[in-house]
């Protein structure tokens, strides 16, 4: 009987990651596929599954064209200095605005490195991702640092912390968030091998 349930509990977990990923595909092509498949059935006559996704990829293929020559950053920029006409509109798009080029502008430095920090309290170890070097708080240089929680790494807490009170650890993004999304049960060989804050801090 023991037998019997070790390798249940064996296939269980080998087939869980699989399954999960599979599903989680499903998800993000169905759910993008609704988004356009009522108007393009309309249209057609017909229901063709699949073709709202691939329509949404060619969307944004063709938005990423237009916005890379000088016509479309002019139609761009007008249509932006619209937007900032209106109260409500202005605060959404400026927000969601800001974070683009936060990603755009220097996309290789920003959560690129892994940290230990003592969070929620000290002496309690706990892993962020280096989101900023160069914080300036009322004169005084802070690193800000997201920690991610557990099974979930989109959401967390943004810390600004001392230079001294970050550890910057030596393993991949995705091995970080592969402990994080499996809540500890995935674990490197070696967790801690301490490097420096990368360079790149403004003068």
């Amino acid at each position: 009987m023991k037998i019997i349930k070790r390798t249940f509990i064996t296939g269980l977990f080998t087939l869980l990651p699989l399954v999960v990923t599979l599903y989680i595909l499903y998800w993000m092509v169905s759910s993008l596929d609704s988004l356009l498949q009522e108007a393009i059935t309309a249209l057609l006559g017909i229901y063709i599954p699949g073709l709202g996704f691939v329509s949404i990829i060619a969307v944004i293929f063709l938005t990423g064209l237009f916005a890379s020559n000088i016509l479309g950053k002019w139609f761009i920029k007008r249509g932006e200095s619209i937007i900032n006409r209106l109260p409500l509109v202005k605060t959404i798009y400026s927000s969601l605005s800001d974070i683009q080029k936060t990603f755009t502008n220097n996309p290789t430095k920003r959560f690129s490195q892994v940290a230990l920090i003592d969070f929620p309290v000290k002496g309690t170890r706990s892993m962020g991702f280096i989101a900023s070097e160069d914080v300036s708080i009322q004169g005084t240089h802070k690193v800000s640092v997201f920690v991610p929680t557990a099974p979930n790494p989109t959401n967390g807490f943004l810390l600004f912390l001392d230079e001294a009170d970050v550890e910057v650890i030596d393993i991949p993004v995705d091995t970080a968030i592969k402990m994080i999304i499996s809540m500890g049960s995935y674990q490197p060989e070696v967790l801690t091998q301490p490097q420096p804050i990368s360079a790149g801090r403004k003068s």
